[in-house]
């Protein structure tokens, strides 16, 4: 692989990335807006898991976004990747 087909391959992996760390922003749509106020009837289920699973698409495209500026995992995501490869202090001296 030439260095110019291997900075190409480089650049369509980048531009793959960004368009996915898009579309999850897009489907966890705004964030809420604290000052909109307190709901004032309970939170169903729905809602919530609805909530919970928007934050995590915002989480997963900013690690991703991240990754594409810094070139470097963010730590909680390295440390689980680590932990999953090596297992817990806890389990290697058992």
């Amino acid at each position: 692989m030439t260095a110019k087909t291997m900075h190409q391959s480089e650049a369509a992996l980048r531009a793959t990335l960004t368009t996915l760390a898009d579309r999850w922003e897009q489907m966890a749509g705004q964030a809420p807006d604290p000052d909109e106020g307190l709901f004032v009837d309970e939170v169903t289920p729905a809602e919530s898991a609805r909530v919970e699973r928007a934050a995590t698409y915002r989480t997963a495209a900013s690690d991703l976004r991240d990754v594409l500026r810094t070139g470097r995992i963010p730590h909680p995501l390295m440390t689980d990747a680590e932990l999953e490869q090596h297992g817990t202090p806890e389990e290697t001296t058992s």
